[in-house]
């Protein structure tokens, strides 16, 4: 194992280039000396009264916000880049979320690569940790002291937002959640000051609630959700998605304030009748609530009646069926919308599922029975009917994905579990079995 890691970290180093000019050389201590300068201007009363040692200033914080990244772009050729940020001092293999990176290694940051691509970066040691709010300050400063900067102040502000949101994208590929959520929503309140002039960065405070969400801060997400949704955006219907589930991350032993999240889903179904999830938040919400989810049925009905060919609505209804325990419902639903959609693997999927749920359902009913109940072999047979019925979609859906193991593994189950029923059923257990052992490495 220890050689395998091996081999795969020295495939990862990269060949650098010979340099044809020299790359950019970052002094933290000449910008240090720039910093120390400013603080005395700003300390003096007469400088400090002057609008151009504020927008200095500015530049100054800026210089060390940016002075290690300024050359580092997402998605940039790595040999671009270090043509121009010079050879790194070391080069690791590493894993981020389960997939394999080089590490290009500088001190003060670190350069992320994968496919010879920038695909994110990491600073050690920031120059000065407060550049940037020092510089909003020192932005606004300039124009309250001469609007005539106005366009200058503009141009700064939008630098710093698209600084922070560079800077939360970095974040958002170290999987470190909360500090991509606090660079988008410090993006967001940049825009909204007066003197940046910037329209709201609706995106910014989305992606904050968005991430949010990951960081586990659920009501931080609902704060910035919903300030997204007030300001018009949607993300065609995810954010709605995401705010019942943080609400379901703060509230979910709080009926009462679960029972807030209803008529914001109710307002979206109106707004993206087709999204599923939003279907499947209000579904589960019923369930939470202890409610029947039984009337979102007729709503569903009437949005399918004025959009016949939307396979995605034929979904939702379909899963509140199955919800109802209306499996036969649900799974001629699912046969419609198959007609629709015939190459959309998860209506095979859903329609698999619902009766195995069937076959559950009634095998629980066999098991409640007595032994002597003479319907007892009839529900049973009816079980055994509903799992070999799913067999069928089962198949469509792995050949629609033959790479899907769980796929595999539900038909090895469900054939095991219907082996005795007709001989064909032992042989496509034996064919999944061993299907399953090979996608396993057995």
């Amino acid at each position: 194992m220890k050689q395998t890691f091996l081999t795969i970290a020295a495939a990862l180093m990269l060949c650098l280039p010979t340099f044809a000019q020299e790359p950019v050389k970052v002094n933290p201590a000449s910008i240090q000396k720039k910093i120390e300068k400013s603080n005395e201007d700003i300390a003096n009363e007469k400088k400090s009264a002057k609008a151009s040692v504020w927008m200095k200033r500015a530049e100054v914080m800026i210089e060390a916000e940016t002075a290690y990244t300024n050359q580092i772009f997402e998605t940039a050729p790595v040999n671009l880049v270090v043509m121009k940020i010079g050879n790194p001092i070391s080069q690791e293999a590493v894993a981020i979320g389960g997939n394999q990176y080089l590490k290009l290694g500088y001190g003060a940051f670190d350069v992320y690569v994968g496919n010879d691509m920038v695909v994110g970066w990491n600073v050690n040691e920031p120059i000065y940790a407060e550049a940037i709010d020092k510089a909003i300050e020192a932005y606004s400063k300039s124009y309250q002291l001469n609007p005539k900067l106005a366009k200058k102040v503009n141009e700064g502000f939008l630098n710093i937002n698209n600084i922070l949101r560079k800077n939360a994208n970095s974040k958002f590929f170290m999987q470190d959640y909360k500090a991509a959520a606090d660079y988008y929503e410090k993006a967001y309140e940049v825009s909204l000051i007066p003197e940046s002039n910037l329209t709201p960065d609706t995106l910014s405070i989305f992606n904050s609630g968005y991430l949010a969400h990951f960081a586990g801060e659920y009501e931080r997400s609902i704060t910035n959700l919903k300030k997204a949704e007030s300001l018009g955006y949607y993300a065609d219907g995810t954010l709605y998605n995401v705010l019942y589930n943080s609400y379901r991350g703060a509230y979910i032993e709080d009926k009462e304030k679960m029972a807030e999240a209803k008529s914001f889903l109710e307002t979206a179904l109106v707004q993206f009748p087709g999204n599923t999830d939003i279907i499947s938040c209000m579904t589960d919400l019923y369930l939470v609530l202890g409610e029947s989810p039984e009337p979102m049925v007729e709503m569903l009905k009437n949005a399918i009646a004025a959009d016949p060919a939307n396979a995605q609505l034929m979904i939702g209804l379909g899963a509140v069926y199955a919800e109802l325990k209306m499996y036969d419902d649900a799974v001629a639903m699912f046969d419609q919308a198959i007609t629709v959609d015939p190459t959309n693997i998860n209506l095979y999927l859903n329609k698999a599922y619902t009766l195995t749920r069937k076959g559950d359902a009634l095998g629980q009913e066999a098991n409640e029975m007595s032994w002597n109940d003479e319907n007892r072999g009839g529900v049973l047979a009816a079980a055994m009917a509903a799992y070999a019925a799913s067999i069928e979609p089962f198949e469509k859906a792995h050949e629609l994905n033959p790479g899907d193991i769980n796929t595999v593994e539900f038909l090895k189950s469900i054939c095991f579990q219907v082996r005795n029923e007709k001989p064909e059923y032992m042989e496509k257990y034996t064919k999944y079995n061993d299907l399953f052992k090979q996608m396993r490495g057995y």
